[in-house]
């Protein structure tokens, strides 16, 4: 979190406001309008999240928060309680689409999206469903992309999906396996 000193001067107009509406929301966590007014800030897709959050391995430098983007995800994004699950999932899987696994905020922002779908299967599958079969694998990519291997390997609970969405746990079976344990650290976009 930036204060509003010489920090602040660096960031881009959107960050700035980004960073303030968190730091609102930090202080009225159970606000349905705080939370609205940050997750309708927070990146739209995994493209503009690298931007606000990321490294870039090609030219070697961090975005102007990527010093923040952790605790924007633990302690913002992933504490949204309040909000229409319809609308905080269906930020959750655009976020992942085109994602690969990172070791900064992109980990984190992975670690909340698969804590998130083991709560709602259900409706994270029925939200897929909407999706067209390239963006649910590339979905599914992005959450089992990882250094090792998922323990336990596909989670019962995708398991029991398979019957009622058998095109979406298709595509599941498919990301996990081009993408399980594969990713690399210097791994560049």
């Amino acid at each position: 979190m930036f204060g509003k000193g010489y920090a602040q001067h660096f960031l881009r107009a959107s960050d700035r406001k980004l960073d303030s509406l968190y730091r609102v929301l930090v202080e009225e966590p159970e606000s349905v309008q705080k939370q609205q007014e940050f997750l309708d800030c927070f990146p739209d897709n995994f493209e503009e999240f690298q931007k606000t959050y990321g490294y870039n391995p090609r030219s070697s430098k961090k975005s102007s928060m990527y010093a923040v983007g952790e605790e924007h995800v633990y302690k913002g994004l992933a504490q949204l309680g309040k909000l229409p699950d319809t609308l905080y999932y269906t930020k959750l899987i655009n976020l992942s689409i085109g994602g690969r696994w990172r070791a900064d905020a992109v980990s984190a922002l992975q670690e909340t999206v698969r804590k998130k779908a083991l709560k709602k299967p259900c409706l994270l599958f029925s939200l897929l469903s909407r999706y067209s079969q390239e963006k649910i694998y590339s979905f599914w990519y992005f959450y089992f992309n990882s250094l090792y291997p998922l323990e336990g390997g596909i989670p019962a609970t995708f398991l029991q999906m398979k019957s009622d969405y058998p095109k979406i746990y298709q595509e599941l079976l498919r990301g996990f396996k081009d993408s399980d344990g594969q990713a690399v650290c210097d791994e560049i976009l």
